[in-house]
């Protein structure tokens, strides 16, 4: 018996393994419903468990710890050679934290050993100030400001919020992507999380001004860091930055204060 073979017709390419485009848009749709309802839901699970944690678990969930870049001496204590600023910033820190109203939270105050004007607050009543802003900032106002601003992230629960956000996203992203593409998703993210860190930055100013104003009596020299950082860094500031950081913009920020600070120059 003759072969006689069969006229091939014309048939799928597979050789390259490529997925087709209309497949690879159904994909990337799908993965980012998922990403987005996944986020949403994170989200607002984080903000749930954040607004209702009573102040007593926080204390006892999270006692001050050393942070990155911070002597462990240093907790609790003020270290050897503790610069001349940081019994002024304690004193402005007492008359902040005895002022009603603020959340009934162990608050303390210890020094980061860093050269960079900054400061942080920690879950649990904690609140970092570094050499460098004790340096930067000497008027009782721009430190009042600055350790108001941290005060006002307790106020608003901020620090449990972005912890939550934090923990409860690096998960979601690490079982649905792996621990190989969860940087690129993660960045992604992080520009996504940086809109709502700005509000929570100017909730915590207007918060922060707040405190000043009731705790001294008035908001002199409130500006004194930002325009100290506007002068250093404010000409390389673009609108992309604002995109990207979590802060806003150095002068736009400054403007914003100088406003609610002309509305809070009445009576109280």
């Amino acid at each position: 018996m003759k072969f006689v073979p069969k006229e091939l017709k014309q048939t799928a390419d597979a050789s390259r393994g490529s997925m087709p485009l209309r497949r690879s848009f159904k994909v990337a749709l799908i993965t980012a419903l998922v990403l987005g309802a996944s986020y949403v839901l994170l989200w607002l699970a984080a903000e749930g468990v954040a607004a209702a944690l009573p102040e007593a678990w926080e204390a006892r969930l999270f006692p001050l710890v050393p942070l990155a870049g911070e002597d462990a001496s240093a907790v609790g204590e003020d270290p050897p050679a503790a610069p001349p600023g940081l019994r002024r910033a304690r004193e402005v820190f007492q008359r902040l934290t005895r002022e009603p109203g603020l959340r009934p939270l162990p608050y303390r105050l210890f020094l980061l050993d860093l050269k960079e004007p900054n400061a942080v607050a920690v879950p649990g009543g904690a609140v970092g100030v570094t050499r460098g802003l004790l340096e930067a900032v000497k008027s009782e106002g721009g430190l009042a400001m600055v350790l108001g601003h941290e005060l006002g992230h307790h106020q608003g629960r901020h620090c449990l919020k972005r912890l939550g956000r934090a923990l409860l996203l690096k998960g979601a992203t690490s079982l649905l992507f792996g621990g190989e593409s969860s940087s690129v998703v993660g960045s992604l993210l992080d520009v996504a999380e940086s809109g709502y860190s700005r509000r929570q930055e100017e909730e915590a100013d207007e918060l922060g001004l707040r405190l000043v104003r009731d705790a001294l009596g008035h908001t002199e020299g409130c500006l004194e860091l930002f325009e100290h950082l506007d002068r250093e860094h404010g000409a390389k500031e673009s609108p992309w930055a604002a995109f990207l950081s979590s802060h806003p913009l150095t002068r736009d920020r400054i403007e914003r204060l100088r406003r609610l600070a002309e509305g809070m120059a009445g009576p109280r």
